[in-house]
């Protein structure tokens, strides 16, 4: 029976920052660009995360006990956030399998990103991609268009992008047999139930912060969501 050898950790992390830079505005490429290659990245380490839990299954059925440990990076916002900040921090807790708290600091806000290392590893690195990029699309379409909402085009550029990154993991689910996505829907769930019970004994009673109602400015939102499904990157990811 032959062996299959998957990419490790480093392996796949490189492959992630190679396809992050064929975003890269140094190299000519546009904002829509940019987020068709995190959705690609997204369902490269969905893949790895898929394979990652089939592999804590068999040693935890080896040693019978729990291959999940918990890990957290921290990362430091200004003080007052910027309108991106709050719907990037949205997109990784909703997409990247991992935790956000935010904190009160004194002329900071301190972020704290929590799950499994791999994936906080993966997460902070899409943070500061993602802010980058959503304030480089902002001052791209603010010098080119008339009362422009930022806001409103922040908010489109996060749907438009949420869409993408929704598409690429049903891609990558989709690969394996339902045998196999039902199993690592479970590891999911006792990983999220592993950071839920991290998070109560180390940050107490949580408040959740309140998003506000407020008018959409139509054509801001219209352009901001169309940057993330108009371009589609047909490249390999051997070749990334």
């Amino acid at each position: 029976m032959k062996e299959t050898i998957k990419p490790n950790h480093d392996d796949i992390l490189d492959k992630v920052r190679k396809l992050l830079r064929l975003a890269d505005q140094s190299r000519g490429a546009t904002e829509h660009e940019a987020k068709v290659a995190l959705a690609k990245a997204h369902e490269l380490m969905t893949r790895h995360n898929i394979d990652s839990a089939m592999l804590r299954m068999e040693r935890e059925a080896a040693n019978g006990g729990s291959g999940f440990t918990v890990n957290s990076s921290k990362v430091e916002l200004p003080k007052t956030l910027n309108p991106a900040d709050l719907l990037i921090l949205s997109l990784l807790q909703s997409h990247f399998n991992v935790r956000v708290i935010l904190l009160h600091g004194h002329r900071q806000t301190p972020v704290d990103i929590i799950g499994s290392p791999t994936e906080v590893e993966y997460a902070v690195f899409v943070f500061h991609f993602l802010r980058e990029t959503f304030f480089r699309c902002w001052n791209e379409f603010k010098r080119s268009t008339g009362c422009p909402d930022r806001k409103s085009y922040y908010r489109g550029v996060h749907d438009g992008l949420k869409a993408e990154l929704n598409a690429a993991k049903q891609r990558a689910e989709e690969s394996y047999s339902a045998d196999q996505r039902g199993r690592y829907e479970l590891m999911v769930v006792d990983a999220k139930a592993i950071i839920e019970r991290h998070v109560t004994e180390k940050y107490g009673k949580l408040r959740n912060r309140r998003s506000q109602n407020r008018r959409v400015d139509s054509h801001s939102y219209t352009a901001g969501k169309a940057r993330g499904a108009a371009i589609r990157i047909n490249r390999p990811l051997a070749n990334a």
